[in-house]
């Protein structure tokens, strides 16, 4: 089965690849991540065709450059989705997947999100917009668990 992985920043990369550990070598595992990350790829053990897109906005705001951004992000991204035809979408949190985790769930891939681990009492920006996107959303704080009924409590990855 293919599995597209998104990577992001930081935390998000690390729980993510946290869960693809978990989850083994028998998937077949492809992954995006932001055009300016130098880290990430270096942090991948199951090898797989490696993506990059741009960030779907900027780190500071502007409404035009935003919108500007996030076309162009989405863009890139369906262009990944016809390529690698996952099965599945596996999104730790980051902002890159917001855009392709939509995609997918219009073209049937199933989309399961992890929110990050700093997350305790409070979704991300990203999953406040997937929560009811998603197929499985899992959390890794029981007080998200209250919180948000839909979301799966796993426990914490690290």
């Amino acid at each position: 089965m293919k599995v597209l992985v998104i990577l992001g920043d930081g935390g998000h990369t690390r729980d993510t690849l946290k869960l693809v550990e978990l989850l083994g070598p028998k998937y077949e595992y492809s992954y995006l991540m932001c055009n300016y990350d130098q880290i990430s790829e270096a942090k991948i053990k199951f090898p797989g065709p490696v993506y990059k897109a741009p960030p779907p906005r900027a780190k500071r705001h502007n409404l035009l450059k935003d919108v500007f951004s996030l076309l162009l992000c989405a863009l890139q991204e369906s262009i990944v989705l016809l390529q690698v035809r996952p099965k599945a979408i596996l999104n730790g949190g980051a902002g890159i997947g917001v855009p392709i985790s939509i995609l997918g769930r219009l073209l049937g891939v199933k989309i399961i999100y992890l929110e990050n681990s700093c997350r305790v009492y409070t979704l991300s920006a990203s999953g406040k917009l997937l929560y009811h996107v998603v197929h499985l959303f899992f959390v890794q704080w029981k007080p998200l668990k209250e919180k948000y009924p839909k979301a799966i409590y796993a426990g914490r990855l690290a």
